[in-house]
């Protein structure tokens, strides 16, 4: 661990231990890379509570909004053991799992029910493994899925009608190496941007980037629509919020406090996938009372470019063999 990460959780990680109190057998501390008003934030409070409620030795803490760490720094603490728990997106485990990288895949997935379909299969349990082998943690919230969004859209400071106005923008991408090659000059034709959430806004405004990819409940609570005036329902991907465990930590809890735990995860997840429902149009609302406009594009060129893209990719070698199919079967006919 970099000396930099170090001195980033140290203060934190050291006052959470010397505050623990004494009954508490098991601490897990949770780390999220989004703001406390969030629907994503208090999802990871309802799970406390809901662990807490179960009386069976475990205190759940959590640390909101990069406390410690962006994203990929919080994979790599809960890697080395640095910190239990993290809920972030599924997508920053990829250097773990080369398959994951499909589910990440703009306009690859036809719709939710077929990536919850493959989510589900024996195809994907492969990929469980090999985050646990290479990854040393495991994704553990996947009874109630957490319905990110619950669909994307794309925030820009200018106008996006079609791939070629797609094409003249800086793009920010995450910390994804498929990310940036999918939107990048050989794929959609943006330039990518690499940033952690946290500068997404600060970048926005400055100009660093013109445009990002982001589920609609972070629109709002993060005040993006205030420095990007388009926001384009794109529904790239569906995506699941990942509540993710260090893998010996995880083993050394008993049956009860497993089962706890991903009870809590239900119940905290049946929270969020009700509260993102039930706030979709007050967030619609909110973005155009702010000046921003809400606007549809046309999703045909970018589904038919990224099926070319994926053809092309899979005779480079950068998919598996079998992979597409593998994704194809999980579609309901």
């Amino acid at each position: 661990m970099s000396k930099h990460v170090i001195q980033v959780f140290g203060a934190a990680l050291t006052a959470a231990a010397l505050a623990l109190p004494a009954h508490a057998q098991v601490l897990l501390r949770l780390g999220n890379d989004v703001g406390p008003t969030t629907t994503q934030a208090k999802a990871n409070e309802r799970f406390a509570e809901e662990v807490a409620k179960r009386k069976v030795g475990i205190e759940v803490r959590v640390f909101h909004n990069n406390q410690l760490g962006n994203g990929v720094q919080q994979i790599q603490n809960v890697k080395l053991g640095v910190q239990e728990m993290v809920n972030t997106g599924y997508e920053l485990l990829e250097p773990f799992s080369q398959d994951l990288r499909i589910a990440g895949t703009p306009f690859t997935f036809a719709d939710r029910e077929h990536f919850e379909a493959w989510l589900r299969s024996p195809n994907f349990e492969k990929v469980q493994q090999e985050i646990v082998k290479n990854g040393n943690q495991r994704i553990i919230n996947l009874g109630e899925i957490w319905r990110r969004g619950p669909y994307r859209v794309m925030i820009s400071t200018k106008p996006i009608r079609n791939l070629d106005d797609f094409s003249k923008l800086k793009y920010r991408v995450p910390e994804s190496d498929l990310q940036k090659r999918f939107w990048g000059k050989g794929g959609m034709g943006a330039t990518p941007i690499v940033l952690p959430l946290a500068d997404v806004y600060l970048s926005l405004r400055q100009g660093v980037v013109d445009a990002i990819s982001m589920p609609l409940d972070l629109v709002v609570p993060m005040k993006f629509a205030e420095v990007g005036k388009y926001v384009i329902n794109s529904y790239d991907y569906p995506q699941f919020v990942g509540v993710m465990i260090n893998e010996p930590k995880w083993q050394s809890l008993t049956p009860p406090q497993r089962k706890a735990i991903t009870d809590s995860l239900d119940e905290a997840g049946r929270f969020y996938n009700a509260d993102i429902a039930a706030n979709v149009e007050a967030w619609k609302r909110d973005i155009q009372q702010g000046g921003a406009q809400i606007v549809d594009i046309d999703r045909a060129p970018f589904i038919n470019r990224a099926r070319q893209l994926n053809l092309q990719w899979q005779k480079e070698g950068f998919w598996r063999p079998g992979l597409l199919d593998e994704v194809e079967a999980a579609r309901k006919k």
